[in-house]
């Protein structure tokens, strides 16, 4: 890539990297003072708690909280009735991020990619058939940076109807393993230091790893032979017009 794809998309670029380094201190945060407040924690109520999700709707949109560990510590303190909450708070957060996104993007990310390049060939593709599939697969794996996401999606191109009902599809099964394992922790030091606690958390959670990158390496795959199939179809056509 070019210097000045950088320079045009230095704004977008660099929230990225920002965001990835503010997930770090935010997890860390948040850890500390819900490990220190937790006895008070237990004795929240309901529109308390309501507050709180209020909160990390916004928190999350900045990569202030991770998605994965809210799941955790709301499953550790209500249950499965955190998952009422979370089936708002984490739509609202991801209207937040792609706003954000689009606003700071508008067009230029692919625009400024060279256009006979792989990259920008695979990027469209993916973009006119395959949202679908890649906006399910990026939220659901773990890997992958929730708030990200959020940005380097609406970046690419992908709608936003499709960013809110496929992504949350892709994140229920995600959200629902998180608040299980929350629900299964005897405590709650050591659920926020080593969430991946036990041997079947961790074998689930390769699975799910393995998963998502398997099905993301695949349309990636798919959509790059549609691109041999189709320079070699205009190849073919060229060559018997010479003909």
């Amino acid at each position: 890539m070019s210097i000045s794809f950088f320079r045009n998309n230095r704004q977008i670029l660099s929230l990225m990297g920002l965001l990835s380094i503010t997930s770090i201190f935010g997890s860390t945060l948040v850890t500390t003072l819900v490990i220190t407040w937790q006895s008070v924690l237990y004795s929240l109520s309901i529109s308390d708690w309501v507050w709180l999700f209020a909160a990390s709707t916004l928190t999350m949109a900045l990569a202030l909280t991770p998605s994965t560990l809210i799941a955790l510590i709301s499953g550790y303190f209500l249950g499965w009735s955190a998952f009422f909450f979370i089936i708002i708070s984490y739509p609202a957060s991801s209207v937040i991020g792609y706003t954000v996104g689009k606003k700071l993007d508008r067009g230029k990310l692919m625009s400024t990619l060279p256009h006979d390049s792989k990259i920008h060939l695979i990027l469209n593709e993916l973009q006119h058939r395959h949202q679908w599939p890649l906006v399910i697969l990026t939220r659901i794996s773990p890997i992958l940076p929730f708030s990200l996401m959020n940005l380097v999606l609406p970046a690419i191109g992908v709608r936003l109807h499709i960013f809110l009902i496929a992504g949350f599809a892709g994140m229920i099964p995600r959200t629902l393993f998180a608040l299980w394992i929350g629900m299964q922790a005897r405590d709650l030091v050591t659920l926020l230091t080593t969430p991946t606690q036990g041997n079947l958390s961790v074998i689930l959670m390769l699975v799910i790893s393995v998963f998502s990158v398997g099905g993301l390496l695949y349309i990636a795959q798919k959509a790059s032979s549609a691109i041999m199939m189709t320079k070699a179809g205009l190849n073919e056509g060229g060559c018997k017009t010479d003909g």
